[in-house]
């Protein structure tokens, strides 16, 4: 699970926001094993402000991860809600 562990940090430093990534898949999770490709070398810019939380994740993760489910977290430890938008996300943790 360090794969998900580099994936998070990895969103977090480019997206400046945290994520907590759980193994939708139970044969992954059996096996220890995920499909990981770097979040960095697929996006070298952070989504547009004024994208949701559901457009982040329909665009941006759920392409490259369809085995992983990704949730979206506040600065105070809180899950945003699909409508909430990145720029609302990203100020929480400055």
């Amino acid at each position: 699970m360090a794969d998900l562990k580099r994936i998070a940090n990895e969103i977090r430093e480019l997206e400046g926001f945290a994520v907590v990534i759980h193994s939708a898949s139970r044969r992954a999770a059996a096996n220890g094993s995920t499909r990981t490709p770097s979040y960095k070398r697929r996006h070298q810019r952070r989504a547009r402000e004024n994208h949701t939380v559901n457009d982040w994740k329909r665009l941006r993760f759920e392409s490259d991860y369809p085995d992983l489910v990704v949730e979206v977290l506040l600065a105070d430890g809180r899950v945003a809600t699909g409508k909430t938008r990145l720029a609302r996300v990203r100020s929480s943790f400055e």
